[in-house]
């Protein structure tokens, strides 16, 4: 009960004041715990990190594995717009899943290439049956889905840091690079819609 306890005023301390006012000390007075309390259940702080990011990351993948679509390339461009969204509606967990400085972080190409990335995975398992029928270039699947990731990922630090006038310039030109990214992708030069 503890654990679920601090795990959730970690939570809130990131939603109201972000990735750098995590500390230990404000999580525990958060859970109504004492510090020495706290680290019954998370031995450090980058336990608490690692708990944090695996908690964003799950949310992510849920929503990933919500898409229904079956063609694998609008598979890939309902996976960039509910990135988008993910990022827009829960931002801090975006956050706790893709930017905090947790100490187990996948890391690029081991953990990605030996699919500890469950989205990545299935990215890859769209991206090679889109191969298979033809549609895109023999290129390594893994360097398109990230390609296509750090792109999403690129454009959307870039809004959070307000280097777009508005969010409906952002969301116009996310959504226009997103779609370049995937059909640069094919094997011709003519797009989808």
């Amino acid at each position: 009960m503890s654990k679920l306890r601090i795990l959730s005023a970690a939570r809130a301390v990131l939603e109201q004041e972000g990735a750098a006012s995590l500390t230990v000390r404000k999580v525990a007075d958060r859970a109504g715990l004492s510090p020495m309390a706290m680290y019954r259940h998370f031995h450090n702080k980058d336990a608490l990190l690692n708990a944090l990011m695996d908690d964003g990351l799950a949310g992510w993948e849920d929503i990933a594995r919500g898409i229904r679509v079956a063609d694998p390339l609008r598979w890939l461009a309902a996976l960039g717009e509910a990135f988008l969204e993910f990022a827009l509606r829960e931002p801090h967990r975006f956050d706790a899943a893709f930017f905090l400085p947790a100490p187990r972080a996948r890391q690029y190409p081991q953990d990605f290439a030996s699919g500890r990335s469950p989205v990545v995975a299935m990215a890859i398992e769209r991206i090679e049956q889109a191969r298979a029928t033809g549609l895109l270039r023999d290129r390594s699947p893994l360097e398109m889905a990230l390609s296509f990731s750090g792109l999403a990922q690129g454009l959307i630090s870039m809004y959070r840091a307000n280097r777009f006038a508005d969010e409906a310039h952002f969301r116009a030109l996310y959504r226009a690079q997103m779609k370049h990214c995937l059909d640069s992708f094919l094997t011709h030069r003519e797009t989808r819609k």
